[in-house]
C-alpha cells in the first residue's frame, strides 16, 4: 500500500467515525455595477459535505499563515470543487478557508485538509 493509498484510508475512515454533515457555502452576486447603485443580488448556494472539524495542531502555527486559533478541516468532497472563497457551515460556526488543502495525488481530488478561521 502505497503513502498515498494510507492517507485515503485514514482520511476516509475518520470521516466515517467522526465526522458531521456541513455545508460548504457559495455566495454568487449577479447584477451591481456601475450603473446600479442597489450592489446587485447576492444568491447563496449549499453543497452537503461530511467533515471533521478540531483545533490546528500548535506545531503548524507560524504565526502569519497559520494561528492559534485556526482549524483544521478534513472534508469529503463535494458537488462541486471547493474554492477559497466559499465558506464552511458547522457546528463550530461559519468559517471562512485560508488553505484548501487539496489531496489529489493522480489529479482526482479524493478530499480536502483545509486550513480555516472563525
Amino acid at each position: 500500500m502505497s503513502y498515498y493509498d494510507a492517507k485515503a484510508r485514514k482520511a476516509k475512515q475518520m470521516l466515517t467515525k467522526r465526522g458531521q454533515i456541513g455545508q460548504i457555502a457559495r455566495s454568487v452576486t449577479t447584477g451591481g455595477g456601475p450603473s446600479d447603485p442597489s450592489g446587485g443580488t447576492v444568491t447563496t448556494t449549499r453543497y452537503p459535505v461530511r467533515l471533521v472539524v478540531f483545533p490546528i495542531e500548535i506545531d503548524r502555527v507560524d504565526g502569519t499563515n497559520i494561528q492559534s486559533g485556526d482549524f483544521r478541516v478534513i472534508c469529503s468532497t463535494a458537488d462541486v470543487e471547493i474554492k477559497l472563497s466559499d465558506r464552511i457551515e458547522c457546528s463550530e460556526g461559519t468559517l471562512n478557508i485560508k488553505d484548501l488543502g487539496r489531496f489529489a495525488p493522480d489529479g482526482t481530488i479524493i478530499f480536502y485538509d483545509m486550513v480555516a478561521t472563525g
